[in-house]
């Protein structure tokens, strides 16, 4: 049994996922986030200080330690959006490289979308399908009838530059929420294709950690799937806007997200009604398990953790 590790370097967070592969099926054994705003470490030059390159290498390492005491065989670094954008990606990922060991295999926005749609391809045979990935500073929008790569929809905005355009204070207040919902459905009018669908897939950490919430208010008892209902989301989301126990509910489940919980539920409660689904099923898998299924199928490539030159 082999053991797979990946490591996906964001604007928002690091975040690792080891695996094991048996029988050609990847079972998940460990996951973590570290949560850093890397936003905060960019120069007016759209540069990657170097204060924010040494932050970077230094969490990478800690998540290389954290796989190799599980028994990865194999280590794998990419990147979804630390490397968009910025003008010295090329440094920074040779860096990386000197310091951890990790090549990092960069993502462009729809390689991410295909990524997050092949880790979740069982669910094509729900009808009228769409995957939702609302990040930190993407979204990926992927219709399951338009399965090809050039077909996937990465939209420039996540929770992270709505909070940074919008909140003020450290949740969003009742304008605000309007003038994110105002934001968000000029972005799908203008970008995305209106259809009626039935059925959302919801991945990433945001939308699970959004579950994480969701399955405590409702006392949602432990099960296969993880679902939730449009109209009891919606009741939540009013919660999470108005009512003193927000906070508590939060901190008690995902304290990591206190500040970007409200804007993905905000965003998302826009996206569900803008294509008027009801049925609400939200994954454990993500980019990094779709980057490993290609990687397996030889759709992409990437090599593993080679030896720190320069540690």
């Amino acid at each position: 049994m082999k053991k797979y590790a990946v490591i996906d370097f964001s604007r928002t967070s690091l975040s690792l996922l080891v695996c094991n592969e048996e029988l050609g099926r990847l079972e998940i054994i460990f996951k973590t986030y570290r949560p850093i705003l890397i936003g905060d470490l960019v120069n007016k030059k759209e540069r990657l200080t170097e204060k924010g390159i040494s932050k970077v290498i230094s969490e990478a390492n800690e998540l290389i330690e954290s796989a190799e005491s599980l028994g990865a065989d194999e280590i794998y670094g990419i990147s979804t959006t630390l490397l968009r954008n910025i003008q010295n990606q090329d440094e920074v990922k040779e860096e990386i490289r000197e310091k951890t060991g990790l090549s990092v295999v960069s993502l462009s926005g729809k390689e991410e979308a295909y990524a997050a749609l092949t880790a979740n391809e069982n669910y094509k045979v729900l009808s009228k399908a769409v995957l939702i990935d609302i990040g930190g500073t993407s979204t990926e929008i992927c219709d399951y009838s338009h399965p090809n790569e050039s077909d996937m929809i990465s939209l420039d905005f996540g929770t992270s530059t709505i909070l940074t355009s919008f909140v003020k204070d450290v949740y969003p207040t009742e304008e605000e929420e309007k003038e994110i919902k105002d934001y968000v459905k000029g972005i799908l009018k203008a970008q995305v294709e209106k259809k009626e669908m039935e059925n959302a897939i919801l991945s990433g950490s945001n939308m699970n950690a959004l579950y994480k919430i969701y399955q405590d208010y409702y006392d949602v008892p432990q099960q296969g799937e993880k679902l939730m209902q449009y109209k009891k989301l919606k009741k939540l989301i009013k919660v999470l806007m108005k009512n003193k126990m927000r906070s508590s509910l939060i901190i008690k489940n995902v304290p990591e997200k206190v500040h970007l919980i409200i804007p993905s539920a905000i965003c998302l409660k826009v996206m569900l009604k803008y294509f008027g689904i009801s049925n609400i099923t939200v994954s454990s898998y993500g980019v990094k398990e779709g980057f490993l299924k290609l990687l397996k199928k030889g759709e992409i490539e990437a090599s593993p953790l080679s030896g720190k030159e320069n540690a």
